[in-house]
């Protein structure tokens, strides 16, 4: 099979890292020369971190704590937030990572795996039967195309693909890339800088003296001269030299596609849903489509690969309207405690955990699945549709870690299971404890999909037969 990526940004880098680790040849398209080195994200989180994990893609985190502080200049802040701790959740935590550190870890990978990657090679035309043609002219052919071009997809366009949502939201965002000399590094994260003179949104971005300062309403042809005095009227630092190195404007935009697949060609990343920044699900939410759009594509079949917006569009249009309400509370949602769990309710606000990692598929694809059984308790007890339970079975083994492919994990009493898996030929483990977060009983069992979200569940004993029965159901076959 052959799979062609429009777009080599950080989704879809990351996307073709998980086909090519499932034997998928894959072929990037990206029109810039290289990557950039103009972050427009920070970090992931605990999902997506453990999503990288299990591909492989390592790269160094920072350890600048992660946190809000606010205050008229960088000598006068004060914690909003306090350091942003999660409870652990998976084996992997949450780390501060500019964006371009992300790219060049997945793109060193994905060369290292076989994947092709033209820089310099721009989308004109697309049909969504798996044939684009270059800004050059080269026609390319494949079994499928994933346009991850961004929040003005082009592939988007030409397949007349519309969107909903209430669009652009207020004014625009200066986003400054720029290196400052000596400029204090504040205890958190992100400084939100405002005083009669400036305002805006301070940010480290590596370990030497690169910065990124949001500017409200900024001109992107703005002088060096009028961003350095704008820096130097809302840090207070009235001395400080800049050296601008790039500026890409932004506007906060909320929408979702009118649909995640036409044809041959699927929509993943900011192509299929742009949501505002507050709670930082973006990016996140695009790596989460590549993973869910890789085994499917791996494992073939057009009733499977349906699935994929049958899964992801729900949780794109959730996350959005997530994102919104944020955007409107933004106290509550840099709160996430229990004390404000009424608070929460009171606007509809979900727990971010949910948000992140507690959403739920139904489809096909799963069997027996329920819904979400509440926006502030994160449930992860082993119900179809929902990730897996994380459970340490040695020091630096989590459950996720045990999937490849489809895995099948049983309670410790569950000889019939480990028989019929040996014979169905599906990797299965035995994990002490299991039982306990799955609602299984000790001779049940859990068939996991690839991409770590249960597809089913036994919760006593069976036979090969149920097992190969449950396995081509989740496969639509």
């Amino acid at each position: 099979m052959d799979v062609v990526i429009v777009g080599g940004g950080t989704v879809g880098l990351c996307t073709a890292v998980f086909l090519a680790r499932q034997g998928v040849s894959v072929r990037v398209l990206e029109r810039r020369a290289t990557v950039s080195d103009h972050p427009r994200a920070f970090g992931l989180n605990p999902r997506s971190a453990e999503i990288v994990r299990w591909a492989g893609i390592e790269f160094e985190t920072d350890d600048q704590q992660r946190g809000v502080a606010s205050g008229p200049s960088l000598a006068e802040l004060t914690a909003t937030t306090g350091p942003i701790a999660f409870p652990e959740i998976g084996p992997a935590s949450l780390g501060s990572c500019p964006q371009h550190r992300i790219d060049r870890a997945a793109l060193d990978l994905a060369r290292d795996l076989g994947v092709r990657i033209d820089f310099g090679a721009e989308v004109v035309a697309a049909t969504d039967d798996g044939v684009v043609t270059t800004v050059s002219g080269e026609t390319v052919e494949a079994d499928y195309v994933i346009a991850a071009d961004g929040a003005r997809s082009r592939v988007r366009e030409l397949l007349g693909i519309g969107t909903t949502g209430p669009g652009v939201l207020g004014g625009h965002m200066l986003n400054v890339l720029f290196r400052a000399p000596g400029l204090p590094v504040p205890e958190y994260s992100m400084s939100v800088l405002r005083n009669e003179e400036s305002t805006g949104i301070l940010m480290k971005v590596d370990h030497g003296d690169r910065w990124i300062f949001h500017v409200p309403g900024g001109d992107p042809g703005m002088p060096v001269s009028e961003f350095q005095r704008l820096l130097r009227a809302a840090t207070g630092v009235g001395d400080v030299e800049v050296d601008v190195i790039s500026m890409l404007p932004w506007a906060s935009t909320a929408r979702v596609a009118t649909k995640f697949r036409q044809g041959n060609v699927f929509l993943i990343g900011d192509a299929a849903h742009v949501v505002p920044p507050t709670g930082g699900f973006g990016l996140n939410t695009g790596v989460a489509d590549g993973h869910n759009l890789a085994w499917k594509l791996a494992a073939g079949g057009d009733a499977l690969l349906d699935t994929y917006e049958l899964e992801r569009k729900p949780v794109a249009q959730f996350t959005m309207e997530q994102s919104l309400i944020r955007g409107e509370h933004r106290e509550l949602h840099w709160d996430f405690s229990a004390k404000r769990a009424a608070d929460r309710a009171a606007v509809g606000m979900a727990n971010v955990l949910v948000v992140i990692a507690g959403y739920r598929y139904d489809s096909p694809a799963v069997i027996g699945a329920e819904p979400l059984p509440s926006l502030e308790d994160l449930t992860l007890d082993g119900t179809p549709g929902s990730r897996i339970p994380h459970l340490w079975v040695s020091p630096e083994t989590s459950t996720l870690d045990l999937i490849d492919g489809f895995t099948l994990v049983t309670g410790t009493k569950a000889d019939g299971w480990l028989a019929a898996a040996a014979e169905v030929g599906i990797p299965v483990h035995a994990v002490p404890g299991w039982a306990d977060v799955t609602g299984i009983d000790e001779n049940g069992a859990i068939l996991v999909r690839p991409d770590g979200f249960v597809g089913w569940r036994s919760v006593g004993d069976g036979t090969a037969a149920d097992l190969r029965e449950a396995h081509n159901r989740i496969l639509c076959r």
